[in-house]
C-alpha cells in the first residue's frame, strides 16, 4: 500500500510541475501566425527539425495537443487556443522589455537612486539634478538624505552617493571615491559684530577662541574639518551651542547669540546681513564635497552620465566662488560703513 501511495503522489507531484519554455511558446506563435513550419523556420532563422522539436517539447510540456495539421497548414486545437493568449501576452511583455532596454541604453528610462548628507543635498546637488532633468527626463532620480555613516552602510541599495570630508568610513568594495566639489569652511559674524573690521581680511582661528560660538551636530563634517584644525593648533574651543543644519546655524549668528562656521556655498544665496571670512589666511580651511560611485565596471550610463554632468557643474560654480571670495574683503569693508 505504502508503495502505491508513493506512486499516486509522484504523478500528481509531476502534474502540478509544468516546465515551460517561453521561446517554446513563441515558436508556436510564429508557426500559427505564419500557417507554416517552413516560413516560421526561415523567419526565426531556425531549421525545421529545430522548429519541430521546440513544438514537441511544448507539447509534452502542456500534456495535450496543441495542433494538428490540416493539408499544408497547423491549426490549434482549443487546448493550443487557450495557450495562445498568453503567448500573445508574452511576445507583448517582451517587446516592452526590449523598448525599456533601448531606452536605458540611450538614456530615456529608468531610475538613479542616490543618497546624500542633508548639506550636500541642500547646497550642492541641486542645480546638476536639475540640468540632468532637463537633458534626460525619462530618467526618474531619488534622494534620500542620512548622515555620511549611514549613506555608506546603504550604498548597496543606491547608485550614487555625495558626502562631505571628512570620510572615516570603510568605503564598499565595489564603490570608489571622486573628488567633487571643492569648497571653503569660513566664519561667519553679523554686521555689527565688534571684530567685523578686523576681520575682514580673514581670520586666525586663535583669534576666535573667546567668542561663543554656534557648532553643528557632531556628525557634521564642517564640525568634525573645524575640530582637526583646533586640534592641530592645540586649542581649546567652549561648546556653547548647538544647532542642527547649516541653516540653524546662520539663523542663531543673525540673532547675535555667537559665531559660527559654515562652507562657503551656504551662503551664495543669504541676505546681506551675515559676513563671512576666510580663515588662517592665505590658504584657508579646504573642504571637499565627494561623490561616491560604483567601480567603473558596475557603473550604469545613467550613473555615468550624471557623474560627468555633477563634474562639469562643480567646476564651473567654483571658478565663481572663488571670484566671490577674492572680492570679500571689499564686500566687507562696503557692508561696515553702510
Amino acid at each position: 500500500m505504502e508503495n502505491d501511495n508513493d506512486f499516486i503522489f509522484q504523478k500528481i507531484q509531476g502534474a502540478d510541475t509544468v516546465e515551460l519554455n517561453p521561446n517554446h511558446l513563441l515558436t508556436l506563435l510564429k508557426v500559427i501566425r505564419e500557417k507554416s513550419v517552413t516560413r516560421a523556420a526561415e523567419l526565426l532563422n531556425l531549421g525545421q527539425p529545430a522548429i519541430s522539436a521546440r513544438l514537441r517539447q511544448l507539447n509534452m510540456a502542456v500534456g495535450e495537443p496543441l495542433y494538428r495539421r490540416k493539408g499544408h497548414e497547423v491549426v490549434l486545437t482549443p487546448a493550443g487556443e487557450g495557450l495562445m493568449v498568453f503567448a500573445v501576452a508574452l511576445e507583448e511583455n517582451m517587446k516592452k522589455a526590449e523598448g525599456y532596454i533601448r531606452r536605458l541604453r540611450g538614456l530615456s528610462a529608468g531610475t538613479l537612486r542616490i543618497g546624500a548628507t542633508v548639506t550636500a543635498s541642500n547646497y550642492y546637488i541641486p542645480l546638476s539634478l536639475v540640468e540632468f532633468q532637463k537633458k534626460f527626463p525619462g530618467i526618474r532620480i531619488s534622494v534620500e538624505t542620512a548622515p555620511t555613516h549611514e549613506l555608506f552602510r546603504r550604498m548597496s541599495d543606491l547608485d550614487l552617493g555625495f558626502v562631505e570630508d571628512p570620510i572615516e568610513e570603510e568605503v564598499p568594495e565595489t564603490f570608489q571615491v571622486r573628488r567633487w566639489w571643492k569648497d571653503q569652511i569660513v566664519l561667519i559674524y553679523w554686521k555689527d559684530h565688534p571684530k567685523a573690521d578686523r576681520w575682514k581680511n580673514g581670520v586666525m582661528l586663535e583669534e576666535v577662541v573667546d567668542y561663543p560660538i554656534i557648532w553643528r551636530e557632531p556628525e557634521s563634517g564642517v564640525r568634525k574639518t573645524i575640530e582637526r584644525e583646533i586640534e592641530k593648533k592645540g586649542l581649546r574651543f567652549k561648546l556653547c551651542f548647538e544647532v542642527s543644519g547649516a541653516d540653524a546655524v546662520k539663523e542663531a549668528v543673525r540673532a547675535k547669540m555667537g559665531i559660527g562656521f559654515v562652507a562657503r556655498r551656504v551662503l551664495e544665496h543669504s541676505n546681506s546681513d551675515l559676513l563671512f571670512s576666510e580663515i588662517n589666511p592665505p590658504h584657508g580651511v579646504e573642504w571637499w564635497i565627494n561623490i561616491i560611485e560604483p567601480n567603473d565596471k558596475m557603473k550604469s550610463r545613467a550613473t555615468q552620465a550624471l557623474v560627468d554632468l555633477c563634474m562639469k557643474m562643480s567646476n564651473r560654480i567654483s571658478e565663481t566662488s572663488e571670484q566671490k571670495t577674492k572680492n570679500q574683503s571689499l564686500k566687507n569693508a562696503v557692508g561696515k560703513t553702510a
